[in-house]
């Protein structure tokens, strides 16, 4: 599939628990290269009645480490700061 290329389809919201859900496919999944770990940012445009997911690129597992270690190094500031 060309990557310019948009899926056009439709689908139902359908209760699953306390949630409303919309369904992806096995085909969305495998175009999106998704898994139960994607992220995805939810954009809720009310006015033109549109959601938009955007797929979030995985984090750098050094940037994690790293903002793993400055937290525990500076934790005291870093409460303060929010604190603030």
């Amino acid at each position: 599939m060309n990557t310019d290329e948009v899926l056009k389809d439709e689908t139902r919201m359908f209760k699953s628990g306390n949630s409303w859900v919309f369904r992806v496919t096995s085909k969305d999944k495998k175009v999106l290269n998704a898994d139960q770990n994607t992220v995805f940012k939810k954009i809720i445009e009310p006015n033109a009645g549109k959601i938009i997911f955007k797929k979030l690129e995985a984090v750098d597992p050094s940037l994690d480490k790293f903002m793993d270690d400055f937290y525990q190094e500076r934790g005291d500031l870093m409460k303060e700061l929010e604190e603030k």
